[in-house]
């Protein structure tokens, strides 16, 4: 199904650090918290050694995530940061164990088994796919497909329940019907997938067909439900050019039209969504760069130092202009997610820092009103849809060419809006961003994100008014956006797997990488 530009590509809305590692985790949890059904008593998490789970599940925070969604907390509540501390105090037993798993379909792989106070116990298989997205894809030896965009319903009960289900839903409600998943050939699983509130006389009779056992009845995890006969109308870059032209509509008019077709929302609710992230992402940049929030891993908050620095008299730095205030504001919103501060993933955490950066500190410097910055910030989000659409915001599938890489890119994009730029224009400066980031590898040191995160987020920021700079001078990057984008899922494909945010390459394989991870071990190994 295509993206929604608050569900795939703006957002969670989470406390730090990582949006593949810790809102994905956490959303998995809440996912996990409904099919349990009862307060949780054990959690037993499992993660296959060669994944990227096993490489930094407590470093960068899969394991507060995981628990406090299995506790009902949701990623943005500041709960999150104590969701270990919550379950000790609850008297929940909480393992986490690495040892090879049945079977492996990505990195970000978790096998759960959960059992309530009530004895009820629930195994299930989970994947965080980037960005805070996830999918469970087993439920009690079961194969299922649930990413919390949606109400489902899982049924559980003979080998004629599909038949029965079947004409149970014709009658009553629209809804994807998946075929049955059959287990020893005793019981099937029948999948309803809704994009409304179940109807009460439905439910009502699916729990009175002959041969149903178990109804479990899930409701949306994400922001956005997306509506199931959703008709967009464009899915491309290119597509998206031609509407434009066809139409004579700018690009932030692209981004709302994509987004009520594929969430049924009206324009006055695209905007209060985008506004709301609008005011964390600059909240979190403030307090960033503000300073004084409690150090998380090998390194103190640097950018409130830097800050200061650069404003004494004689000050050895170049002046940058807007850029100045923008890479700072970069930096420090990185900053503040590592450190557990409340962000926006953008599109993922580990590139959270570009877009207030770019869109919003430039926008304001400008003098720009709220208006203009939202639109500016639309423009990104529609990039960002194309880039799900043809390849990943996951570092451990691409590197950090799909996070900082795609971040600059977005940004790009929007900063054309800001300056009242053609859709053909944002996205040629989204393709040439993209363009210049090619190959970017992902190596936190100590699997953190103090080295290299903090500083590419600077550095994707500047790349970012550059490409837009140089694309409305006349500059032609000459590779079309889509092309791009499916460039970058190319070079993914071929990256090693060490430089793909499992902690065995790049930066963290250097003596100073090996003696930050030595020492962030031991730390965690206090706490």
């Amino acid at each position: 199904m295509n993206a929604s530009i608050f569900n795939e590509v703006l957002g969670p809305i989470m406390i730090g650090p990582s949006s593949s590692h810790t809102a994905g985790p956490a959303r998995i949890g809440k996912m996990g918290w409904q099919l349990l059904g009862e307060p949780v008593k054990k959690i037993v998490i499992r993660f296959d050694p060669a994944g990227s789970f096993a490489a930094c599940y407590n470093s960068q925070g899969s394991d507060f995530g995981f628990v406090g969604g299995l506790l009902g907390i949701d990623p943005s509540d500041d709960r999150m940061r104590s969701a270990l501390e919550i379950a000790a105090q609850q008297g929940v037993q909480v393992s986490f164990l690495k040892e090879p798993l049945k079977e492996v379909v990505h990195p970000n792989q978790a096998e759960i088994t959960l059992t309530g106070e009530h004895g009820r116990v629930v195994e299930f298989t989970a994947i965080s796919t980037g960005g805070g997205m996830f999918e469970v894809v087993s439920y009690q030896g079961f194969s299922v497909s649930l990413k919390g965009d949606s109400y489902d319903l899982l049924l559980i009960g003979g080998a004629g329940l599909h038949g029965e289900v079947q004409a149970c839903v014709q009658a009553l409600q629209t809804c994807e019907l998946t075929e049955g998943s059959s287990k020893s050939g005793k019981q099937v699983l029948v999948q309803l997938k809704l994009d409304r509130e179940p109807l009460p006389e439905l439910i009502r009779r699916l729990q009175a067909l002959p041969t149903m056992g178990e109804l479990v009845k899930l409701g949306p995890v994400l922001p956005v439900v997306k509506r199931r006969d959703a008709q967009v109308p464009f899915c491309t870059a290119e597509e998206a050019a031609a509407y434009a032209g066809e139409h004579h509509l700018r690009p932030w008019e692209l981004a709302c039209i994509y987004e009520e077709a594929i969430s049924g929302k009206s324009r006055e609710e695209v905007f209060a969504l985008m506004d709301h992230i609008l005011e964390i992402m600059r909240d979190s940049a403030v307090r960033g760069v503000a300073g004084g929030y409690p150090q998380r891993g090998f390194l103190p908050p640097q950018t409130c130092k830097v800050a200061q620095n650069m404003k004494q008299p004689g000050a050895k730095v170049f002046d940058m202009g807007l850029l100045t205030k923008a890479s700072l504001w970069a930096a420090a919103t990185m900053e503040y997610d590592i450190c557990m501060g409340r962000c926006v993933a953008a599109p993922t955490g580990g590139s959270c820092g570009v877009l207030p950066a770019a869109i919003i500190s430039i926008g304001e410097d400008l003098g720009l009103s709220k208006e203009k910055v939202r639109e500016g910030m639309l423009v990104a989000g529609l990039v960002g849809v194309f880039i799900d659409h043809g390849a990943t915001f996951a570092a451990e599938i691409c590197g950090c060419q799909a996070e900082n890489g795609s971040a600059s890119a977005m940004a790009a994009a929007g900063l054309v809006q800001l300056l009242d730029g053609s859709a053909d224009e944002a996205f040629a400066a989204g393709s040439l961003a993209l363009e210049n980031i090619l190959g970017l590898i992902c190596d936190p040191v100590a699997g953190v994100g103090n080295i290299p995160c903090v500083s590419r987020n600077s550095m994707a920021t500047v790349n970012a008014v550059l490409s837009a700079n140089l694309v409305l001078s006349g500059f032609d990057p000459y590779i079309p956006l889509d092309q791009a984008i499916s460039a970058m899922a190319s070079v993914g494909r071929l990256m090693a797997e060490e430089h793909r945010c499992t902690g065995r390459g790049g930066l963290c394989t250097t003596t100073a990488g090996q003696c930050a991870e030595q020492y962030w071990q031991q730390c965690c190994a206090k706490t």
